[in-house]
């Protein structure tokens, strides 16, 4: 940025007295002599006027990552390069880089943000405290503005995102989910055997309380077995067989098992899914959408 600086002495002097007032001319000098230095004046844009949520959306929804939808309440457009959740009930992850561009208007804007390991001082019970999202503007004219902005409070996507990882943290200390080799029924479908095991050394009985499949494949548990059972039969088919369902599914995997661990409340857990039965679901599919309609 090029800086004037006003001279004194070298500069032309032109003093006019009229009616008693003395009007002095002042000149703007480059020299880099020793003689004092003043910032020429200029003209900074006003802060992008920005306001922000924290929100799920079904798309972009797994474990470490928010949305934040941020609104441009201005008349021209403003960039995002860098953003950052700040909140006391996750661990700080520091900036994250953005090239984002927000257009004036009612529509947000969303950025895909990473937060950090959640603090759970209550358990699965814990809640969120006030929050904000750190962000580095540009706007139209190029100039960058630091702004924090506050999220909603209370905040239920927080609260969520916040017990989520708080209850897997209680789980993955508590307890060994695994799924069985998957194996194929007559009529092409598949199942196997959901087991959770206490690893704690508690007393207290840790037993699958519910299943649910994903976006692609459904999951039931035999309803033969006793519901609260530690070890359940699950039976896996297809749920939509359209090529744009197929293709678009961002977590075609992501089955949930409820666990209750003694008498608390049933805590969500993915159950996990291996290469092989990976594979398994996907030559299942392959069969049973051979003569499906292409839109189920």
């Amino acid at each position: 940025m090029r800086r004037g600086r006003l001279g004194w002495g070298a500069a032309l002097a032109v003093v006019v007295v009229a009616g008693g007032a003395v009007a002095a001319g002042l000149a703007w000098s480059d020299d880099d002599g020793d003689r004092g230095t003043t910032d020429a004046p200029t003209d900074r844009a006003e802060a992008p006027d920005l306001t922000a949520t924290a929100e799920i959306r079904r798309s972009f929804n797994r474990p470490g990552l928010v949305v934040i939808a941020v609104t441009n309440h201005g008349t021209q457009d403003v960039r995002i390069t860098s953003a950052e959740l700040l909140s006391d009930s996750f661990e700080a992850t520091g900036p994250q880089s953005f090239d984002s561009t927000i257009p004036p208007g009612t529509t947000p804007r969303d950025l895909q943000l990473e937060y950090g390991t959640a603090r759970c001082p209550d358990g699965v019970a814990s809640s969120t405290g006030p929050a904000s999202v750190a962000l580095v503007a540009e706007a139209a004219d190029g100039t960058e503005h630091e702004l924090e902005l506050d999220l909603p409070h209370p905040n239920g996507t927080l609260d969520r995102l916040l017990r989520t990882d708080c209850g897997a943290q209680v789980l993955g200390a508590a307890v060994d989910l695994t799924l069985s080799p998957l194996a194929s029924q007559p009529d092409a479908t598949l199942s196997g055997v959901l087991t959770v095991s206490r690893i704690d050394g508690s007393a207290e009985p840790a037993v699958i309380h519910d299943v649910r499949g994903s976006v692609l494949f459904t999951v039931t548990a035999d309803p033969a077995a006793a519901a609260g059972s530690a070890e359940r039969r699950v039976h896996f088919d297809v749920l939509r067989c359209g090529g744009h369902a197929i293709g678009d599914a961002k977590r075609p995997y992501a089955f949930t098992a409820w666990i209750t661990l003694g008498d608390a409340e049933p805590i969500p857990t993915l159950i996990p899914v291996d290469d092989a039965a990976r594979a398994a679901l996907d030559a299942m599919q392959g069969v049973r959408c051979e003569d499906a309609p292409g839109d189920i």
